[in-house]
Order: structure tokens, then C-alpha cells, then sequence
């Protein structure tokens, strides 16, 4: 899908007192996963780079990543089978090139890491361990420290980065603008803790900013994760593709004004637990024959509607080694007051992962000049209409290194300079602290509307709703106003598919498209 041309890009801008950091390295904004691998691949290359993040290096969308990473590695599996699983997984819309170079090149970049000294489960045999989860043939998920495999294989990254001298890194800063010469980026401007603004020129910009969960009332992802890098391309032009494709999870634990969600991985399921309904009936088993390890879309949706009827619940109870497995969630559940040895566990799906994004070739470039994408923040043709479990880590390395190894080959120059007007920027502090009421009414209206299941009604009304938002939103308020403009971008996407396709279901088009019905 193309950038719309009816939603407002940034004009009429007052110039603002800025300080120039001039610099010919390439600008990595995001340390997740995605960033993180681009900054360090870079690096080993021999080229420098900067890397910013609005929080500290830890907070990501990455370093949650209960379920793990997929990979072909075991014995009996093949890139080719988790291609074709991929494949299976992406209702028809994955691209087949895009998928053979995640599922090929995947377990060379785990060896990568494994050297770089991530450290991986293993069986008593010390053999790697590999799980089993949804709509996946073989067990072939890693997971490292149980169900910490983010947060670890972050914490291995982060450090490497942090003592690489070709890499500079600015936490607590965050871009507000992309700055464009003769069409192509060349910079960014950002805002330091303290309020300051700066100016950040760059051969190239990679965005790896990650997903658009909190636009959402009940998510999965961190508070971080509100959309910026679609926000940021859409402002420049570049194209966004499949942004309609939002991926629920089934069993996020259900707690009134809890934000994140905690999130009950779908490995969890992978070791026996089962959903039951308010009558303890399992009714994933009239639904798919897969039952519990269906796709996603399938068991989200199911999962919803259980919950409108009275409520669903994880039941763990004969899952052995829970606590082993799973301390993480095992210590979340105690926090709360739940024993998955004893108790049920209330669950609702949650906005989890966005299949589409910025869209790129298969080297990372945008469709603007010197504009990149990695990780969740792009759309490269993996994921299709629906994710499969576990291969959003592996995506975030095997194409940050294909983009790490493109920039590092790169010509080194420095950027031609901005226009003055296309780097000023009103710092204003207040704005968006004033609009959290716009943005509270922002989640809502996503959630009810444009959330696990939608209709032309839901989604005219979502549009009408988030346009009086943008609207009542200062000028200055340019957070605020990001969100809510990603939010009409995704609804008008949402509006053009007429089909019920992975993430994206209509009800007023409960088939795919070409679909004919089947005849009563």
C-alpha cells in the first residue's frame, strides 16, 4: 500500500534553535534486535555508525520475546519445510524469495550469535533443545534462559555494540523529524532527555523503531512501541505496505488497567496447556483440527469469542516443569496471585505484531533514498497476512544483516545539508503531556473498531472518530499526532481490503478474496 495523500505531513514548521552534530555515519534509530544486529554488522565491515533509542538500550519490543526463534537446525527439518510453513502460515501473501532467504540464511545467524556467545537451551545430551509451536511441522523454536530468549540475546547484543569503538550510541533520544535534500534523507532531528533538539546529518538513516502495539488498548508490546517509524516514513513519502495485517495474540493474561499486557507465549500451548471456555469445554478443537496450535488469527479469534461469551482460560495444569520452563511467566502469574499449577488463567487476545511496515527490498532500502527499514517497523514479504510463531527474531536478524552488510558497502560521503526550514522544529514539552486524554480515546476507538475483527460500519465510524482526534491535537503535540495519524493510515488500509485474509478479518467479508462461497 502506498503512503496516503490525504493525511497531513509536516508543513509550516517554526524555526527552532537546533545544534548540528555533523557526521558521515549512518543514523540506526531502535535497539532491538533488528538494530542492534545492523549496528554491529556494520561495524565488523569497518563502518561506523550511530545509534539512537528513545529509552535505554534494553527497552524493546525484542527484549520481551518470550516464545524464541525459529530456525532449521534439528534433526529432520529443513529450511525448505520452514518455508513451507511459512509460506502455509501467510495465507497465500508471503513473498516466496523473501522466505527463502529468512529460512536459508536463519541458521548461519544463529551460529553467528551462538560464536558471539548467546547462549542457547539445551537437552541433557547438550544438543540444542528445540520446541514446538503453532503451525509449525518440527520442533524447531530456541529459547534461551526458558522463556527470557529476548531479553537475553538482547542483553548478548547490547554489550557487544556498546564496546565496539566504530559505534556510538545515544540512548534517551528521540526522532521527531527525518530531514530531506532533493528527495533523498540525509539526516534526522531528534530530542535529548533535558528537552534539547538536535540535528543528526547521515548518508543514511535505518529505521528499526519496531511495531504499533500501544496504539491499542490492551497490547503485548511496551510502552515504547506507538508507531514512530511509520509515522516518520509516511512524513517523507515512503511507502507502507500490508499495514492492515495486525497479528492478536491469543493469551495475553487478562488484568483490568494493566499496560503492557503480560503475555502467556504460545510455547506454553506448545507444551500441552489447552483454552477452555467458561464451562471448562475446550473449543479450539471444534473450531481447527489443530486445536491449540492453530495458527494464530484462528485461535485469537476463537479466543475472543469465548470471552464474549463469558470468558476464556489457559489451563496449564498438566504442563510438566512449568516453573523450569517458564520461570519468567511462572513469577509474572505468582505477582498476581496465579499458580499455573493450581489455577486457570484468564486470557484475552492482544495487539502483538504488525505483519506489514515500511516497505523494502530485500536488502532493507525503502522506497525513499537513503531511507532503510529492519525488523517489525518493514514489510519485506516474509510475514505475509499472518506470522508465524517465532520467526519475527530471525526475520530481525537475517535482514538487518543483509542491510548491515548493504550500508557498510556504501560509498562513504557526507550528506548534503537540509534546508533550514526542513530541520526546524517547535520543541514544546507540554503538548503531548496535555493530550492523554486524545490518546487514551485513541486506543479505545482502535480497539473496538479497527481491532481483532472489523466491518465498513467499524471502520467508518474508527475513521470519523480519529479524525475529529487529529483535529482537536496542537500542532505541537507532534507525538500525539504521529499516533493518531497511524492509526487513520491503518484503518484506510483496513477499509481497501474487502476480504478476511490472516490478521485482517472482515465481517461483512468473511471470505478471501476469489473465494467463492460454498453452496448450502
Amino acid at each position: 500500500m502506498g503512503a496516503s495523500h490525504v493525511l497531513p505531513r509536516h508543513q509550516g514548521l517554526r524555526h527552532a534553535a537546533v545544534s548540528a552534530v555533523h557526521t558521515a555515519r549512518p543514523v540506526i534509530i531502535g535497539s532491538g534486535l533488528a538494530g542492534l544486529w545492523t549496528a554491529w554488522r556494520m561495524a565488523v565491515a569497518g563502518r561506523a555508525c550511530l545509534l539512537v533509542t528513545k529509552r535505554s538500550l534494553a527497552d524493546s519490543a525484542s527484549a520481551w520475546a518470550q516464545g524464541g526463534i525459529a530456525a532449521a537446525l534439528g534433526p529432520g527439518d529443513s529450511p525448505a519445510l520452514h518455508a513451507a510453513d511459512t509460506l502455509a502460515a501467510s495465507d497465500g501473501l508471503a513473498d516466496p524469495e523473501a522466505v527463502r532467504i529468512l529460512t536459508s540464511e536463519g541458521p548461519e545467524r544463529i551460529r553467528q550469535l551462538v560464536a558471539l556467545g548467546a547462549t542457547f537451551d539445551r537437552g541433557p545430551d547438550g544438543r540444542l533443545a528445540f520446541g514446538l509451536e503453532a503451525a509449525h511441522s518440527r520442533p524447531r523454536i530456541l529459547h534461551a534462559g526458558g522463556d527470557r530468549t529476548g531479553a537475553m540475546l538482547v542483553h548478548c547484543l547490547a554489550r557487544i555494540v556498546a564496546d565496539h569503538p566504530q559505534i556510538e550510541i545515544r540512548e534517551h533520544t528521540e526522532v521527531a523529524r527525518l530531514l530531506l535534500a532533493d528527495g533523498r534523507v540525509v539526516g534526522v532531528v531528534a530530542v535529548v532527555a533535558g528537552g534539547g533538539v538536535l540535528t543528526l546529518p547521515a548518508p543514511a538513516v535505518v529505521l528499526a523503531t519496531g511495531g504499533v502495539g500501544q496504539l491499542y488498548a490492551l497490547t503485548t508490546n511496551p510502552l515504547v512501541a506507538t508507531g514512530d517509524g511509520w509515522a516518520l516514513a509516511h512524513h517523507v513519502g515512503a511507502e507502507l505496505r500490508d499495514i492492515e495485517f495486525l497479528q492478536f495474540h491469543p493469551t495475553a493474561l487478562k488484568l483490568a488497567g494493566v499496560n503492557p499486557a503480560p503475555l502467556i507465549s504460545e510455547a506454553v500451548r506448545g507444551a500441552g496447556a489447552t483454552l477452555v471456555d467458561q464451562h471448562g469445554r475446550r473449543f479450539l478443537v471444534e473450531v481447527d483440527p489443530r486445536a491449540e496450535l492453530a495458527p494464530r488469527h484462528v485461535v485469537a479469534r476463537a479466543v475472543a469469542a469465548a470471552d464474549r461469551a463469558g470468558g476464556a482460560w489457559l489451563d496449564a495444569r498438566r504442563v510438566k516443569g512449568f516453573a523450569a520452563h517458564f520461570p519468567s511467566i511462572r513469577a509474572m502469574l505468582a505477582g498476581h496471585g496465579l499458580d499455573p499449577a493450581r489455577d486457570l488463567i484468564p486470557v484475552a487476545p492482544a495487539m502483538h505484531y504488525a505483519m506489514g511496515g515500511i516497505a523494502t527490498d530485500l536488502a532493507g532500502r525503502s522506497s525513499v533514498p537513503g531511507l532503510w527499514a529492519v525488523g517489525e517497523v518493514a514489510c519485506t514479504g516474509v510475514h505475509g497476512a499472518n506470522r508465524l510463531a517465532s520467526n519475527s527474531l530471525l526475520e530481525g536478524l537475517v535482514f538487518a544483516d543483509r542491510a548491515g552488510r548493504a550500508l557498510a558497502a556504501l560509498p562513504a560521503r557526507r550528506p548534503p545539508a537540509a534546508s533550514p526550514e526542513a530541520s526546524g522544529w517547535p520543541p514544546d514539552r507540554d503538548a503531548d503531556a496535555e493530550c492523554e486524554a486524545l490518546r487514551r480515546q485513541l486506543r479505545l476507538v482502535m480497539t473496538a473498531d479497527v481491532g481483532i475483527e472489523r466491518s465498513e460500519s467499524s471502520l467508518l465510524r474508527a475513521a470519523r472518530a480519529l479524525a475529529e482526534l487529529l483535529a482537536a491535537a496542537p500542532p505541537s503535540a507532534w507525538r500525539t499526532r504521529n499516533q493518531i495519524t497511524v492509526a487513520l493510515l491503518i484503518t484506510e488500509a483496513a477499509r481497501r481490503r474487502r476480504e478476511t485474509r490472516g490478521g485482517h478479518a472482515r465481517l461483512d467479508y468473511p471470505r478471501r478474496a476469489g473465494v467463492p462461497a460454498v453452496a448450502s
